[in-house]
Order: C-alpha cells, then sequence, then structure tokens
C-alpha cells in the first residue's frame, strides 16, 4: 500500500468545499481516513452503516480534494480503492468568514451545526455499541467522559492567555495519536465571545428613533 501522509494543513477557499465538509456525516468518514487509509466497506464497518450509504459521501469527499485514494486491491474481479485524508487540519480561509455575504453564512452556519451533528452522533454510536460490548462480555472499564458547557466573564488578559493553553493542550492530545491505542477519544473543543442584544448600544438607539 501506498505510503501516503497526509498534510499538515489544508485551507478551504470556496463556499462549496466547505459546505461539503459541514455533512456530519462526511465529517465522521474524514476523521476515520485521517488514521489509516480505509476502503468504503470498512469506513462504514465502523459507523455501523451500509456500504451504500457511503459512496455518495465519499465521492463528494474524493472530488473536493478532502480524501484520495491511496492504493487499490483487486477482489473477484472488481477494484477495491483505499482512501485517506489529504489533511491532518482543516481551516477555513478568513474571507469565507465574512458574515455579512449571506453565502458565507449559510455555509458557517452548516459547518458549525455539522460539527455538532457529527459530535452528538459520534457519541450516541458509540454508547451503543459500547452497551452491546458489554452485553458480549467485554471488561466493564471506567471511560473517561466529559460533557459540559461554561460560560464566564472574565478579562481579555485572560482569555488570551486562557486560548493560547488551550491551543497547546489541544496540539498535546493530538500529538499522543498512537496507532497501538487502546481507544479512539473524540474532542471537541469551541471557546469564543459571547454577545448579547445589550451589549450593542447603536442597536438600541436606533430601536429609540424608530419609536
Amino acid at each position: 500500500m501506498e505510503e501516503f501522509q497526509p498534510q499538515e494543513l489544508l485551507i478551504i477557499t470556496d463556499l462549496e468545499t466547505l459546505r461539503v465538509m459541514a455533512d456530519p456525516l462526511r465529517s465522521q468518514i474524514y476523521e476515520i481516513l485521517l488514521k489509516k487509509p480505509a476502503t468504503v466497506g470498512q469506513v462504514a464497518e465502523q459507523l455501523g452503516l451500509a456500504p451504500s450509504r457511503l459512496y455518495y459521501h465519499v465521492n463528494m469527499l474524493e472530488r473536493h480534494g478532502l480524501i484520495r485514494v491511496v492504493a487499490t486491491n483487486m477482489v473477484a474481479n472488481m477494484v477495491e480503492k483505499f482512501y485517506r485524508a489529504t489533511a491532518k487540519q482543516v481551516e477555513i480561509a478568513p474571507d469565507l468568514l465574512n458574515f455579512s455575504e449571506p453565502e458565507n453564512q449559510e455555509a458557517l452556519t452548516g459547518m458549525l451545526t455539522g460539527a455538532l451533528d457529527a459530535t452528538r452522533e459520534d457519541m450516541l454510536r458509540s454508547i451503543t455499541t459500547r452497551q452491546h460490548m458489554l452485553s458480549q462480555g467485554a471488561e466493564a472499564r471506567e471511560r473517561r467522559v466529559t460533557v459540559a458547557r461554561r460560560v464566564a466573564r472574565v478579562p481579555d488578559e485572560f482569555a488570551d492567555e486562557f486560548h493560547k493553553r488551550l491551543e497547546a493542550l489541544l496540539d498535546e492530545f493530538e500529538a499522543q495519536d498512537a496507532p497501538d491505542a487502546d481507544l479512539h477519544y473524540g474532542l471537541l473543543v469551541a471557546f469564543y465571545p459571547i454577545f448579547y442584544n445589550e451589549d450593542n448600544p447603536s442597536k438600541d438607539a436606533n430601536e429609540q428613533k424608530k419609536e
């Protein structure tokens, strides 16, 4: 099999590719193919889905350069393709982050919804699979799970420092990735400033003028 290694970073520069990556199922497919090459059948098995449900999504990912074929194998006179994700990290070009453009707003909303939906589906599938494993006699070990939402009013200096430490922890988590480790662990992080309507005095003034 070809020794293909994903590049460090892929920057999405067009809305169509952003929409492709926003789909929660495609996000899960991408994550699986980031670890090692796999066929559509192997990916489907990990997700607990029929391969026929994945072919369209795999084709979309390949067409937009998010995954690629790294090896082929002949099985019963048919070509079996092994796919791999093309980049370890995917980021969005700054131009696409302009919310004043309706198309950008739609695509970014889809990207955010896709990430949340993919996490939800991943967790629910994992819980169901774990229950099945336990019913088949798997060892009942305690597993580390944290699901939490926190909101705090903090100084800018603290927010800057906290963000740096958070980025360092993310890098540390990724650096620990090992093929022979016991389990995969998922991590979804969102750190962002919160703005409420009362934080916008100009809007209040405009509303008063209308009255």
